[in-house]
């Protein structure tokens, strides 16, 4: 990492922790312990843990608000100061691995007011105050969000370009989860479906299935903690009027998806669109099938209700948007903005239509023929 990029991520590690000790102050705690993964890796602004690790022997953050500590087991400590923390202001308590974690948690807490992002006796709960901030990703955090977008389109476009009629949902899957590895990013979840099986599964993972037509590869990939979601569909004959049918709807949903990716909007204006664009098609009741969206971010998938309500979008907001049309779909992260969404999975190689909904344009993609 640059000095230039390792001084961002230390000033946007230090807004974090003062934002934390903001936090503690109305709790009347003296400090705050994260044991979950994800806010491990918001706080640090990038730590994973890695390799075959126990839920009790992953690492955690203790700061009081001046200052921050790394709590981790003497396994993993050299590593994480050499490759993911220099130079970033942390001191660090270690236990040893067959002590382990929870007596030095014990001792840690013990005597303090605490707050935690877990139940623990006696410790405040912390998770709904940290949820706002960790949903809307700071600068810092937007460009690694950029990099890892343009990493896991081009995983997908790359493999879909190489497929050939008769290649499996499983050859291809396998081609998406290596090019993420060989650039750096864990795939989290790969969707292929072969030809109709689109048609009845939404959710479909991928299995032997080879395919004929066509091919939808969605792929969910996560790195430095943070995850971006992009599906593209190849096919290797011209699509017949059904399908091309079922596609331009779907891209006509998609760029009206983005066009109201702006603060105060809700899911319910996503499926008023839905219904309003299908309305007197054989697709009309489409939007029963799926939601049309999920946040993401610090979340492979988070839905965008609580409670049974809408959340407005908030300026920054990164959203996975789903335009499902009966086999056809397109699927592409943006970020919510007052101005228009910045799509994060733009077309790499790829052919786009463009598409204009009120006063915006969209370069939606488009279905590659071979």
């Amino acid at each position: 990492m640059s000095p230039e990029r390792t001084a961002a991520r230390r000033a946007d590690i230090e807004a974090k922790q003062e934002l934390v000790a903001g936090l503690l102050e109305p709790l009347g705690c003296e400090a705050a312990l994260l044991l979950l993964p994800m806010h491990v890796a918001w706080f640090t602004a990038g730590l994973v843990a890695r390799g075959l690790v126990a839920d009790n022997e992953r690492p955690a953050i203790y700061t009081n608000g001046r200052q921050r500590w790394l709590i981790c087991s003497n396994v993993d400590s050299q590593r994480l100061f050499d490759e993911e923390l220099d130079q970033l202001g942390f001191q660090v308590k270690e236990w040893t691995w067959h002590q382990g974690r929870a007596d030095l948690l014990h001792d840690l807490c013990q005597g303090r007011k605490m707050a935690c992002d877990r139940p623990i006796t006696n410790m405040a709960i912390i998770n709904e105050k940290l949820r706002p901030p960790l949903r809307v990703p700071t600068m810092y955090e937007r460009d690694d969000l950029v990099s890892l977008g343009a990493l896991v389109v081009h995983a997908v476009e790359a493999t879909a370009r190489s497929l050939r009629p008769g290649d499996t949902e499983e050859e291809a899957a396998g081609q998406i989860g290596h090019r993420l590895l060989h650039h750096g990013a864990e795939p989290i979840a790969i969707d292929v479906t072969a030809d109709e099986r689109s048609r009845k599964y939404r959710r479909a993972g991928f299995t032997s299935a080879s395919a004929k037509q066509t091919l939808f590869l969605q792929a969910t990939a996560q790195r430095l903690g943070l995850f971006v979601t992009v599906g593209r569909t190849v096919a290797f004959q011209p699509l017949e009027e059904k399908l091309r049918t079922e596609y331009d709807h779907a891209a006509r949903l998609a760029a009206s998806f983005r066009s109201i990716s702006v603060p105060g909007e809700t899911i319910t204006s996503a499926v008023t669109w839905e219904a309003r664009l299908l309305a007197e098609s054989d697709y009309e009741f489409e939007a029963r099938l799926c939601p049309p969206a999920h946040t993401c971010g610090r979340y492979a998938a988070e839905e965008l209700r609580r409670g049974g309500q809408d959340e407005p979008f908030e300026d920054g907001l990164p959203l996975i948007w789903q335009a499902r049309v009966g086999a056809m779909a397109v699927v592409d992260t943006v970020l919510v903005g007052k101005e228009g969404p910045v799509v994060l999975t733009p077309s790499e190689n790829w052919p786009i239509k463009r598409i204009r909904v009120g006063e915006q344009t969209h370069d939606v993609p488009d279905v590659l023929v071979q």
